[in-house]
């Protein structure tokens, strides 16, 4: 099997999607015992490709050539020699990255300049057999679900295709998949991708790995909650210091369903930078004030270092303790409970799993 990845990020290798797109491939590749599938990846952001031109020299001057000498002769002839062109790619603006939307306008060799009286509101025939060849759409976008944000592209695909005639794999929450402090959940959920590719491979993804990958990777209020605390940006537009927004993302993750019954105010003091933030745990969210005067719950005092190597999964939070790397003040209870205060929400239900036998812990999970 011949596979050709398009990668449409303008981040090139450092796609979020392209996450995912590894991942399906993986997949792929583990499902095939006799052979090792060709697998080519075109990084749109680094190839030379100029707008069409609309002059048509493709269709009557020289036939299935282009007149613009760049790299997309070689492009699409990667095309033809693929059995499956994966499409990876973030969501613009509903739509697609807008180089990725050149590659798409510079197809029309491809294609005949005959009326195809088949379609029904119009089109051309493939110059190329195109018959058998297979077509993988994998996307991340920015909202907390996939659900109506693909719609034009969708309907773009469905005139180049033809409806039913590819596969989707759209995420929302991308912007988790590039943040290490969430690896628990992401790499859960790229392991449903990779096993969606080994199923692809036999014949089709099956219901229920559809189902997961439907899944939100964390419910909406908190990832959109992470999401705006992750700009590092006030509501006056001034910027907030990293300790703030790393302490922010960290209230989000809150399960307001291991509320005690009372609020739990905690202090995280970052002892190396002179920062003190106060986590207020209320009965239905948690906030975060930078002004304070009431005796806290529990203070941790932590170098601001230490605690973002903790939540990263670097150092595994009990064994710093032990080292006296950071020490708690006041009620240890918290401490006890961390995981049922802040573990990581999977999907809409909230996961009281404790940290893996891998290290990766949660973010702030001591």
């Amino acid at each position: 099997m011949n596979i050709l990845v398009i990668n449409g990020s303008p981040k090139g290798e450092r796609s979020n999607t392209l996450r995912l797109t590894n991942a399906f491939l993986a997949g792929v590749c583990n499902s095939q015992e006799d052979c090792s599938p060709a697998i080519e990846i075109l990084h749109i952001s680094q190839m030379d490709i100029n707008p069409c031109l609309g002059c048509f020299s493709c269709w009557k001057t020289t036939p299935g050539q282009c007149c613009i000498h760049d790299d997309m002769p070689s492009a699409l002839e990667k095309l033809l020699w693929a059995d499956l062109t994966i499409w990876s790619f973030p969501l613009y603006f509903f739509s697609l990255p807008g180089k990725l939307k050149t590659f798409i306008d510079r197809q029309l060799p491809l294609s005949l300049p005959f009326m195809n009286s088949h379609a029904e509101s119009g089109g051309h025939p493939a110059r190329y057999d195109m018959s058998g060849k297979k077509t993988v759409l994998i996307s991340t976008c920015g909202f907390y679900t996939a659900n109506s944000n693909y719609d034009s592209v969708t309907a773009q695909f469905d005139r180049i295709c033809g409806k039913g005639n590819y596969t989707t794999l759209f995420c929302g929450e991308g912007e988790l998949f590039r943040v290490p402090e969430l690896s628990n959940r992401t790499d859960e959920y790229l392991a449903v991708v990779q096993q969606a590719g080994r199923e692809y491979a036999f014949g089709g993804i099956k219901e229920e790995t559809n189902a997961k990958l439907q899944e939100l990777l964390f419910p909406r209020d908190v990832f959109e909650r992470m999401a705006d605390a992750s700009w590092g940006i006030k509501q006056t537009g001034e910027k907030e210091d990293v300790s703030l927004t790393f302490t922010k993302q960290m209230a989000a993750l809150y399960n307001p369903a291991a509320y005690p019954g009372t609020d739990i105010i905690l202090d995280m003091d970052y002892t190396d930078i002179g920062k003190r933030y106060r986590i207020i745990l209320g009965k239905t969210e948690s906030r975060v004030v930078e002004q304070f005067s009431e005796k806290p719950t529990t203070v941790i005092h932590t170098p601001f270092s230490v605690w973002q190597s903790i939540a990263a999964g670097e150092i595994e939070g009990s064994a710093a303790l032990m080292k006296h790397l950071y020490s708690v003040e006041g009620d240890f209870d918290l401490m006890l409970k961390w995981d049922d205060y802040f573990g990581q929400h999977k999907s809409a239900d909230i996961s009281k799993d404790k940290p893996t036998s891998n290290g990766k812990t949660d973010i702030g999970l001591p």
